[in-house]
């Protein structure tokens, strides 16, 4: 996700890689084909488009909402 945002804004994200907290969870997964059989639905955006339009909103809301 990082590498995305720094590609698709060229807005460099310092971040440094540290061990798991206590609590924090192992993996992480989910399989999309579930979403479109129970409920019909399906990304229309891929990586690159997301982290292109979160960018663009943080930028104009700087304040938030």
């Amino acid at each position: 996700m990082v590498n995305a945002f720094v590609r698709v804004n060229g807005v460099p994200v310092p971040y440094s890689i540290k061990p798991r907290r206590p609590g924090d969870i192992a993996t992480c997964y989910c399989n999309p084909a579930k979403a479109k059989a129970e409920l019909g639905w399906e990304a229309q955006y891929g990586i690159d488009e997301m982290v292109r339009d979160s960018w663009n909103w943080q930028k104009n809301n700087p304040e938030g909402y």
